[in-house]
């Protein structure tokens, strides 16, 4: 092994290693000597998997050290051999930290260009900065920037994402406008942080290894799930590292297009239904003249709405959920398709049979028990096929599901506040309000 291996080994072991943990009442702690050469771990260990997926790339050609898309490391090895074995490895997690959140690709959507990679680079590496520092992670330089470009710019407060940073530092709006791309695009980041080649980048088909954008995204969702995995022990997760990771791990999906779907695959299934009638005739009739056959007819799929009119209810969520029932029912385009709209809070107070649900009179204000409207829409005849329940869930559910008809529980909820559970027998969607 040589020494620049060497080097960027040991860095990666101080990165991952774990601190030593804090001397107990009956082992006194050693006296500290301003000579020794002992190194505190930086204690990052979910960053293992990113960090041992680098490919080093020997060269003089940088200053430093810089990485590519590809996940090469272009390092000076006269710098790696001179360098502290904690400066190398803050330049590793600096760099790692801008292939993990994907700041080249970022780039791209930004339109960054050669006039602005330098601004880019800048809130990419305040980004990187709200994520290290708090560790004792952060390149020396990355730290003297951020204090400089904060003392400048008052408003990029720490906190941030990468995006929001570049229209503070560049002055330009959110999405710049598209321009050629500059091959010496300044800063000591590499093409990883800005999406820019650069002259020291190695081709694409270069044999010295790379990983590819699936490994990549593979690699991520790892070290994502691993980060949280720390924070829930730690609390350190900061900014924009804990919004990518969160992100990642636990997406969140729009409640709209699967309130929307689960109506209507539940009116889809009942419209799409056929029933035998003697009311009119088999168009085969003729075929059989000597026995009668029943035709058929596609019934017109039955709706109930049950809403949770109680002062728990947030008023303008419900009437996008409402609204998002109502678009649903009419891309289904199902001729004289009717609603019955039943206000409930700890009674029934209103049924009103409409055309579109947001014709509906809703009136209440008191408890509440969806056990009553949900038994009032059961009973109706004719029966409904579907009964979409809007409610915040702190109601009780009927034991056993209402006898043909498939529910929809749209769950009404605030972001932050957990809602109760819902019976196996209703397809529950949560609709969380914005802000």
């Amino acid at each position: 092994m040589s020494a620049l291996e060497d080097h960027l080994a040991a860095a990666k072991l101080w990165l991952i290693s774990p601190r030593p943990a804090p001397p107990t009442p009956t082992v006194p702690a050693r006296r500290h000597n301003p000579r020794s050469r002992e190194v505190v771990p930086a204690d990052l260990p979910y960053l293992a998997h990113a960090l041992y997926a680098l490919r080093p790339v020997p060269t003089p050609d940088v200053p430093t050290m810089t990485a590519d898309e590809r996940w090469r490391v272009y390092v000076n090895p006269d710098w790696a051999v001179r360098a502290s074995t904690p400066e190398v490895g803050r330049e590793l997690a600096h760099l790692v930290w801008h292939l993990l959140m994907d700041h080249a690709d970022r780039a791209r959507d930004m339109h960054v260009e050669g006039s602005t990679a330098r601004a880019w680079q800048q809130a990419c590496d305040l980004a990187v900065h709200d994520t290290l520092a708090p560790g004792g992670a952060c390149p020396a330089d990355l730290v003297r920037d951020a204090v400089a470009l904060r003392r400048e710019h008052p408003a990029a407060a720490p906190g941030r994402s990468a995006e929001e940073y570049y229209a503070v530092l560049s002055g330009l709006p959110a999405v710049a406008p598209a321009g050629p791309a500059a091959e010496d695009a300044e800063g000591h980041c590499g093409s990883a942080c800005d999406g820019l080649p650069r002259p020291t980048d190695l081709p694409a088909d270069a044999d010295i290894g790379q990983v590819d954008e699936v490994e990549g995204d593979i690699l991520r969702h790892l070290v994502a799930r691993e980060y949280l995995e720390a924070d829930k022990s730690l609390g350190t997760g900061t900014g924009d590292a804990l919004r990518w990771a969160n992100h990642l791990v636990n997406p969140v999906i729009p409640w709209q297009p699967l309130l929307g779907r689960a109506v209507r695959f539940a009116v889809g299934w009942a419209s799409g239904r056929e029933q035998p009638t003697w009311t009119r005739p088999s168009r085969r009739q003729s075929s059989t003249p000597a026995f009668l056959q029943p035709g058929w007819r596609r019934p017109v799929p039955s709706i109930a709405m049950v809403v949770d009119t109680s002062a728990s209810v947030d008023d303008r969520l419900l009437g996008q959920a409402i609204a998002e029932v109502e678009a649903a029912l009419t891309a289904l385009g199902v001729p004289g398709a009717s609603v019955t709209v039943y206000a409930c809070d700890a009674a029934v107070r209103a049924v009103t049979r409409v055309r579109k649900p947001t014709q509906a009179m809703l009136v209440g204000g008191g408890g509440t028990d969806m056990r009553v409207g949900i038994k009032a829409a059961s009973q109706a005849r004719p029966r409904p096929d579907l009964i979409v329940v809007f409610t915040d869930g702190y109601t009780p559910w009927p034991t056993t599901p209402p006898p043909g008809s498939a529910v929809v529980a749209a769950m009404l909820r605030r972001p932050g506040v957990p809602v109760p559970p819902t019976p196996s027998w209703a397809t529950r969607v949560d609709c969380v309000a914005e802000g």
